[in-house]
């Protein structure tokens, strides 16, 4: 438990340390014999090396782990005999009569008689075929077995210690990736499980190696050799399926410290970096609003200038008459309407409280001129007032009438 822990703390800041420091050493190699400028850390080209020299790092980390696995692994009963797993009863037989006369107790001493003892125990159970299946693939542990008999037995009992530690690691995966954040690396990691689960039960369930040759009484199955009894030719399955344990677990925070670094575009950006992303992006499209506003301003002034000083082409000038040629006070009247319709066409095309104000004036413009139009017609729909004569006959008639 300890070294575990000593392995994932050494995974969380040695990585960082080691690529740290040796970045800073190939910067200054390459300053010292090509006199080269390191790059700005800020810079994508420091990030490129940053990298690349991390990727290194955690692949000497890695093949580190995996030698200290491996030869931190117990040796077997082969191992400590000297013999290769395939060998039969004969060449173990006088293997264990060579370890007796060098490790005997009465050769050694008191300091190696708990040795021997494990030794012999395992020799005398593992003249049963049946043990040595079992012994083969789940070690040392299956001694203690004695319930078993068969070789179907066996194989359950193991099969159902093994399975504890992959129901362990899988709850531990999807513990993890519940309380996590969302990354693309739980399904790696799930692919590593799946892959270490598969390869666990093909050793498992293969058959032995077998030194007897084949006759008509005897069926021997025919094993497949795998890379890890190439490198390890001495090694039996359950030290092959404990390496594979230790190999998931690095490849398993491998993937957690090495995904973010070397794929970055896979991963949420780091908050600090996206805010100085940003800055940095606001500054440029302000700069381009200025450059684009200024832009415009010398257009717009050049505009109005060629409305001033535009020269007239030799065929209309050669078509007009030296007295049809417009004075100054004209040209000054001309320009100045111009602006005017060039100021009017602004504000009617852009969006603004100028605008919203022309189109509020236009509107109450439009409103009060219906409103005229409105009352014009109520009046021109009532009756028309007496002519001036026809009043005069009736005030006559009316003072007649009194007298």
């Amino acid at each position: 438990m300890s070294a575990a822990l000593f392995r994932i703390v050494g995974w969380s800041y040695l990585p960082d340390f080691a690529t740290k420091q040796a970045l800073r050493v190939i910067h200054q190699i390459s300053f010292n014999i090509f006199h080269r400028q390191p790059p700005d850390p800020r810079t994508p080209a420091y990030a490129l090396h940053y990298r690349l020299t991390f990727a290194a790092v955690v692949l000497c980390y890695l093949i580190y782990n995996f030698l200290d696995a491996s030869g931190s692994i117990p040796n077997n009963f082969y191992q400590l005999l000297g013999v290769y797993p395939d060998s039969n009863d004969t060449t173990l037989k006088m293997a264990f009569r060579g370890f007796a006369r060098k490790y005997h107790p009465d050769r050694v001493g008191p300091s190696g008689e708990s040795l021997f003892i494990e030794v012999r125990d395992a020799f005398e159970a593992l003249k049963d075929p049946v043990v040595r299946f079992a012994y083969d693939r789940f070690g040392p542990d299956v001694l203690k077995w004695k319930e078993c008999t068969t070789m179907r037995e066996y194989l359950r009992r193991g099969l159902l210690t093994s399975s504890f530690y992959h129901i362990m690691t899988g709850a531990g995966l999807i513990l993890f990736s519940a309380i996590g954040k969302p990354s693309p690396i739980a399904a790696w990691r799930y692919l590593l499980f799946l892959g270490l689960f598969a390869s666990e039960l093909y050793l498992l369930l293969a058959p032995s190696p077998s030194a007897l040759p084949p006759s008509a009484f005897v069926d021997v199955s025919q094993s497949r050799a795998t890379v890890l009894d190439i490198l390890f030719p001495k090694r039996i399955v359950h030290q092959h399926i404990l390496l594979l344990h230790q190999i998931f677990f690095f490849l398993s925070i491998a993937l957690s410290r090495v995904a973010p670094v070397i794929f970055p575009s896979l991963m949420r950006g780091d908050p600090a970096v996206d805010q100085r992303i940003v800055l940095a992006m606001g500054e440029r499209l302000g700069s381009l609003a200025k450059t684009t506003e200024r832009e415009l301003s010398i257009m717009l002034d050049m505009e109005m200038h060629a409305i001033h000083e535009t020269p007239m082409v030799a065929s209309q000038t050669s078509a007009l008459r030296s007295s049809e040629i417009l004075n100054s006070d004209t040209m000054r009247v001309l320009a100045k309407e111009m602006e005017d319709v060039i100021v009017e066409d602004m504000l009617k095309s852009k969006v603004g409280p100028v605008k919203t104000a022309w189109d509020a004036a236009i509107g109450r413009e439009r409103r009060k001129r219906a409103e005229d139009w409105r009352l014009r017609e109520i009046a021109d729909k009532l009756p028309s007032p007496p002519p001036e004569t026809y009043r005069m006959k009736i005030h006559h008639r009316a003072r007649s009438l009194s007298m």
